[in-house]
């Protein structure tokens, strides 16, 4: 199978999309199009289940959790460099909740 003039092949790829442009920006250009485009507009609607979500998020959002203070005594102690950490305490609460999963997960 012999393949001839590829050469020209880009060259008429090059005329071609020339010549497309120009028929392109004529037909635009042409005349005005009576109809003007429509403008979609996006809307979302909430189920009512949604709705109540959002409303308990809101709620939870604003409560108080009643550990305002010993949440601001601790980021004192750790601004100030007095909180001491408890390793062994933190790692038998680990060791705790590995033991908890493996027995829920097996």
């Amino acid at each position: 199978m012999a393949i001839n003039n590829i050469n020209n092949l880009a060259g008429n790829r090059v005329q071609n999309t020339g010549n497309s442009q120009s028929s392109v920006a004529k037909s635009t250009s042409g005349g005005q199009d009576a109809r003007a485009p429509q403008v979609k507009v996006d809307s979302v609607s909430l189920t009512s289940e949604a709705q109540q979500l959002q409303q308990v998020q809101k709620n939870l959002n604003s409560a108080s959790t009643g550990n305002e203070s010993r949440v601001e005594s601790l980021k004192r102690a750790v601004a100030s460099g007095e909180y001491q950490v408890n390793s062994q305490a933190v790692a038998k609460k680990m060791f705790s909740l590995e033991a908890q999963l493996e027995k829920t997960l097996g």
